[in-house]
């Protein structure tokens, strides 16, 4: 049986490629903070940012703890910190500054479908998605009532 690699591991490894020098390297994503834009099993290609980061941006981040993260840049303070947030979030969290940056999101394939910046459905949610932060909560459980209904 093969070895298995934890996502630790895993995420180690593609940001130490990346600084090697790879480039469009793709990784699975898992868990559903960045629902409704991409579910768990959608998959995200990967860069090194090469300029500073913007609104709206979906960056690999890495907490002081070490854990990595794949959020959306809502906003880039004065001081440098950045405000991140993930697209079925409403909680924000502070980054302390750009030195956490691991990787930008260059393209995503959601259901199949490839979709990179540019294209209608990653300004929607680079854009208005992130316009309405304050009732996000409501909006997806209004979705989710709808989905059951019918």
């Amino acid at each position: 049986m093969g070895r298995v690699l934890d996502t630790q591991e895993f995420l180690d490894m593609i940001c130490e490629l990346l600084r090697q020098g790879q480039t469009h390297l793709s990784i699975p994503v898992t868990g559903g903070s960045m629902v409704p834009f991409l579910h768990s099993g959608d998959t995200v290609c990967l860069d090194l940012l090469d300029r500073p980061a913007r609104r709206g941006d979906i960056l690999l981040y890495q907490r002081q703890n070490g854990r990595y993260i794949l959020h959306r840049l809502i906003r880039v303070r004065k001081d440098g910190s950045m405000i991140m947030a993930g697209d079925a979030q409403q909680e924000l969290e502070i980054l302390p500054g750009p030195e956490h940056l691991r990787a930008i999101v260059t393209s995503a394939f959601h259901k199949g479908k490839r979709c990179a910046p540019g294209g209608v459905r990653w300004w929607i949610y680079a854009n208005v998605w992130m316009w309405l932060l304050p009732v996000r909560h409501r909006l997806m459980w209004f979705r989710e009532k709808l989905r059951r209904s019918c």
